[in-house]
């Protein structure tokens, strides 16, 4: 259950995939899907081994991330606001499965919830690898169900976008969305 609310939450992977799916369609987005399951994946195996520990023991890591992804996520937004239609000619450069992937790595929202799942559900009650396989399983079934909802929505707007300024609003809310969870960093 924690893993499937933390996943299919808004946040900046779900804003991401959607905003993708609208403008590029949902196969161009299943290399963004791939990339944000591998990412948490990634990022959920690296909590579980330990490396959780040194980021909550080194406060400056922490600045570093969030201010890391503050910059990213206003850039992204900025690129989305002045998106103004589908497969824009000035956003030619679309993100990538690479691009995705490392983002998990300074996501807050993959980063916090890969390491509290860590200290709340790593708790000796079974041997480590019994654990650490539920712990994953639950993350690959959550991740993946997000993942492809939330480019399926987003996918299933394009229709109704069917005029240049009907997606430049949709950009603009999607843009401001993804502000919101700057904001959310931020705090």
């Amino acid at each position: 259950t924690f893993a499937m609310t933390a996943a299919i939450t808004p946040g900046p992977n779900n804003i991401i995939l959607s905003t993708n799916a609208v403008n590029y369609g949902f196969k161009n987005t299943i290399p963004l899907i791939f990339g944000v399951f591998f990412g948490v994946l990634s990022v959920l195996t690296l909590s579980l081994l330990g490396i959780g520990e040194i980021y909550q023991s080194l406060p400056s890591l922490k600045v570093f991330i969030k201010i890391i992804a503050t910059l990213f996520l206003t850039y992204l937004a900025y690129k989305i606001f002045v998106s103004s239609n589908f497969s824009d000619s000035k956003n030619k450069k679309r993100f990538t499965f690479k691009d995705i992937f490392f983002f998990q790595l300074i996501n807050p929202k993959s980063v916090t919830v890969c390491m509290s799942s860590t200290a709340l559900f790593v708790q000796g009650h079974f041997s480590f690898l019994e654990e650490f396989i539920m712990i994953f399983v639950s993350f690959i079934i959550s991740t993946s169900t997000s993942a492809v909802t939330w480019a399926i929505i987003g996918h299933s707007f394009r229709k109704y976008l069917n005029d240049k300024r009907k997606i430049i609003y949709f950009n603009r809310v999607m843009a401001l969305l993804l502000l919101g969870c700057v904001f959310y960093i931020i705090l």
